[in-house]
This record gives structure tokens, sequence and C-alpha cells, in this order.
């Protein structure tokens, strides 16, 4: 049955679907806000996993550059005459990659604040599914710009179903009404 919600009128665009178990579905686009919390810890997954990469790639230009400099500037090979290894330079090749570490744990547990708040504000459901289509579309527009990696036709058209499905998922939210 359709029921208006308690405060509204039944022209109101806010309008609920009641099933068997009480729940309640309705815009949130009414009240003015959309559900960002959610998105946000997608947001911040889909960082850390970037940063993770620049600290994990073997190819990683931030680290290579750094031991490239120190190489430079200490006048030595990477591998001496005698086949020793410069391990300074290593060392200092290692120094960007245990901040990017850190950084990823930053924006971990940014993620697990945004996550634990976007489920309180909008829903289990909704909160894993906001998430997990933010921190796709994140990742994706960091391996394009950052990382150039190559897209598609059938990954586009697959990607613009997945913001089509964000854009409905963060215009709704689920509310349980206990009947007394």
């Amino acid at each position: 049955s359709i029921q208006s919600i308690p405060g509204t009128s039944t022209s109101d665009a806010c309008t609920s679907i009641s099933s068997k178990n009480n729940l309640h579905i309705n815009s949130v686009m009414t009240n003015g806000k959309i559900k960002y919390k959610a998105m946000l810890s997608g947001f911040f997954a889909g960082s850390a996993s970037c940063v993770a990469k620049y600290a994990l790639d073997p190819s990683s230009p931030i680290p290579n550059w750094a031991q490239e400099q120190c190489l430079n500037h200490a006048n030595d090979a990477a591998v001496a005459a005698d086949g020793s290894i410069n391990y300074t330079c290593l060392g200092v090749s290692l120094i960007p990659r245990a901040i990017f570490l850190l950084i990823m744990v930053g924006f971990n547990l940014l993620m697990v604040a945004s996550f634990m708040q976007g489920m309180s504000e909008s829903g289990t459901v909704i909160a894993t599914a906001l998430s997990t289509g933010t921190n796709f579309s994140v990742s994706a527009a960091y391996g394009v710009l950052l990382f150039s990696e190559k897209l598609n036709f059938i990954w586009l058209f697959g990607f613009s179903l997945i913001i089509l499905g964000i854009c409905m998922l963060a215009s709704v939210s689920v509310k349980t009404i206990k009947k007394s």
C-alpha cells in the first residue's frame, strides 16, 4: 500500500511504499540533501588503492626518481665496480614508499570512519553499494589520469551504468518505522 510519510501531504513528492515488515523508502532529494558519507568512504578507498600502487609497485615513478637523484648526487652507480650495491640510495628510495604506506593507512582509517557513518546515515545495503560504486569510479579515474590506462567502449558503457546506479541510490534512503 502507498502511504504518505507522517508530516507530509499526499501531494508531496515524498511517498513511501509500505511492506509487511514496515520498510519505507522515500526520496532524500525532497529533504534537499544527498547521503554522501558512504560515497566519501568509496573515495577514500579508491585513493588508498592509488597510493598503495605508488608505494608497492616496483616501477613506481617517485621512489625510483628518489633513488636516481641519490645516485646522481653520490656520483655512484647502482652497482659499484666490486659488485656491491649502494644501500644508501636503496634506503632513500624506501622513504617515499614508507610515506605512501602511511598515507594509505590514513586513507583506510578515513574510509572506515566514513563508511560507519554512511551505514548509519543510509543503511547497510545502500551504503555498501554507494561505497563500492564510488570506489570503482575513483579507482578508474586515477587509473586513467595517473597511470595512463586505456578504456574501451564496453568498459565505458558499464561505467556509465555504475554511475547511473550511484545516482539512483544516492537519492534514496531507507527507514524502518515501527507501528505502535
